[in-house]
């Protein structure tokens, strides 16, 4: 296809096949327009570089690219060269290797292009029946692309907020965090505008929800929210044979084994389905899942799965766990009760806090706690940092490169690999605008109402330095969120619930504990209480770890209840 006669059509959203057999290019090309030619234009080339110039024409004719397939092997590049320069011209292009196959030369090299970022996904030849080989695979892509660029698509929820408050911040990340299309919308834009006069109301109190059936909310809470979505903000009785409190990967496990055994399972969650891990762009070592899953497709499946097998989800926190004969009783936060005949606690933990200067008065404008995954579009061509050396911030580094201008990642330590993945630091290492600062901290941070700048101390400098910087992200260790717990389980000295072994001193149950078996494994000083994930003492920090710890606290649920 000439670059005049692709000039000439519609200027729909791209998709280009790369492959030097011009045969297996336009045979791809074929089974793709079967599927897709209505919404997207679909090329075939057959030469590398002249597919590098076709990447160019888009950006100068400003078509966008959706979907790049690339044959791994060719002589004048390779694919995976091909899609680096995709990267470079069309940032948000989903991008996947055409294999001939998983021999060791080819495994190597798509794991190393995977590790290092430069490509998404890979299909192999042949890819027919193209319904299960192609078509879910290209849909991914598609899907990926979409949301990052904002293409037009129906919104169940459009919001007029002020783009810098904290409260917008809280209500976007809530609902990115929950899998909910929503808008975003400006109260001075004409479309913010319209959307206030439509509904009726007149935008001095803002935020303002709209929802796709004509509801209308002024200054939301999150409860609020979830109500109009249809989660329920109280449980439907009083009684159940297990509490689950805590919906992130440890929760839901234990929420989908404790309902699909049968037992009566009640699951409370105040802010997201799939806790800090919903927030994860990307994990890439989670069993099942060769090409990533992000943490927000993880948690809403596994939420979806929850429900299925009829456990009840409500959006509400535990306050207080009180214990009456061989009922524990759980005080909400709404003010209802609920008892239970057992409990699994699973409410993970909270970054710590950073405590410079200026960080919490710009809590929310251009200041976040994690949260990388919904703020990554509103920071797009601007330079951001990121404090924090683990995974979850090597994670948030590779998905904000993908919008920022630059990411400088922050730690005080000599040394990314102590405690990030290797693949993760390798990918970070490859990304040409990701940065490192080894052995410096965060001392200030300022601006007029929204993040400008950053104040840096090394020890090998002579004095602090300032950087621009337009968003930060803090990932520096975690809390756990058990003060609510203080009066009822033992924990360590920094907050984590100490469970089983643990618990036993010289051979020696807890005080107060009533029964004369020790400890079950992850039950903690009360009899009937489990806890799980990240808040359990010495528990391992992933997400996998916590969906088998999940499931295994319900085996020893059935042991308790099997007892009483």
């Amino acid at each position: 296809m000439s670059m005049d006669r692709a000039a000439d059509r519609t200027r729909k959203p791209a998709f280009l096949v790369v492959d030097d057999d011009q045969d297996t290019a336009e045979a791809l090309r074929s089974a793709l327009c079967r599927r897709f030619e209505a919404d997207y234009e679909v090329y075939a080339i057959s030469s590398a570089r002249a597919a590098v110039e076709l990447l160019e024409g888009f950006c100068a004719r400003h078509q966008p690219l959706a979907v790049v397939i690339a044959a791994l092997s060719m002589p004048e590049m390779t694919g995976v060269e091909v899609l680096v320069q995709v990267r470079r011209l069309h940032p948000d292009a989903g991008r996947a290797l055409l294999l001939e196959g998983f021999s060791r030369r080819e495994t190597e090299l798509v794991s190393q292009a995977m590790a290092m970022g430069r490509t998404d996904s890979w299909i192999f030849k042949p890819w027919e029946p193209a319904e299960r080989n192609l078509f879910p695979r290209v849909s991914e892509l598609l899907a990926d692309w979409v949301e990052a660029t904002g293409q037009p698509a129906f919104h169940p929820v459009r919001v007029v907020a002020d783009a810098g408050a904290p409260r917008t911040h809280e209500l976007r990340d809530m609902l990115v965090r929950n899998d909910v299309a929503a808008e975003f919308l400006a109260p001075d834009s004409p479309s913010g505008q319209a959307l206030l006069d439509a509904a009726g109301v007149d935008g001095s109190r803002l935020p303002v929800a709209v929802y796709w059936r004509g509801l209308v909310q002024v200054q939301p809470s999150l409860g609020d929210i979830a109500g109009a979505l249809g989660v329920p903000a109280r449980p439907s009785c009083d009684d159940y044979d297990v509490t689950i409190v805590g919906a992130g990967p440890a929760g839901l496990s234990a929420a989908l084994c404790s309902a699909s055994e049968g037992l009566h399972t009640l699951l409370l969650e105040p802010r997201s389905f799939g806790g800090q891990a919903g927030s994860t762009s990307l994990i890439r070592n989670y069993l099942g899942f060769p090409r990533g899953v992000t943490g927000r497709q993880l948690a809403s499946m596994a939420y979806d799965q929850c429900m299925l097998f009829g456990a009840e989800s409500v959006f509400d926190r535990a306050e207080r766990l009180d214990v009456r004969g061989d009922r524990l009783i759980l005080t909400l936060g709404n003010g209802g009760r609920v008892t239970s005949r057992s409990v699994v606690i699973s409410v993970g933990v909270d970054y710590r806090r950073l405590g410079a200067p200026g960080v919490e008065e710009l809590i929310g404008s251009g200041v976040f706690y994690g949260a990388a995954v919904s703020e990554a579009p509103a920071v797009r061509g601007h330079r951001v940092c990121i404090v924090g050396a683990g995974n979850s911030a090597g994670q948030a580094a590779v998905h904000l490169a993908k919008f920022a201008e630059h990411v400088t990642i922050v730690i005080r330590g000599p040394s990314l690999s102590a405690a990030m993945s290797d693949y993760l630091v390798k990918e970070i290492e490859a990304a040409p605008n990701i940065s490192v600062r080894l052995n410096t901290q965060v001392v200030a941070a300022g601006g007029d109402g929204h993040l400008e700048h950053l104040t840096l101390r090394t020890p090998e400098a002579p004095g602090p330095e300032q950087v621009d910087a337009a968003a930060l992200f803090i990932m520096i260790g975690a809390r756990p969120q058990t003060d609510w717990l203080a009066d009822t389980v033992q924990r360590d000295d920094l907050g984590f619930i100490l469970t089983g072994p643990d618990l036993m001193d010289g051979g020696t149950p807890p005080a107060g504990w009533t029964l004369a078996r020790p400890p079950l494994p992850m039950e903690t000083s009360v009899p009937g209480v489990f806890a799980v994930g990240d808040v359990r003492g010495g528990s391992t920090k992933r997400v996998a770890s916590a969906v088998g710890a999940g499931s295994i606290a319900i085996h020893f649920v059935h042991q308790f209840l099997a007892a009483r």
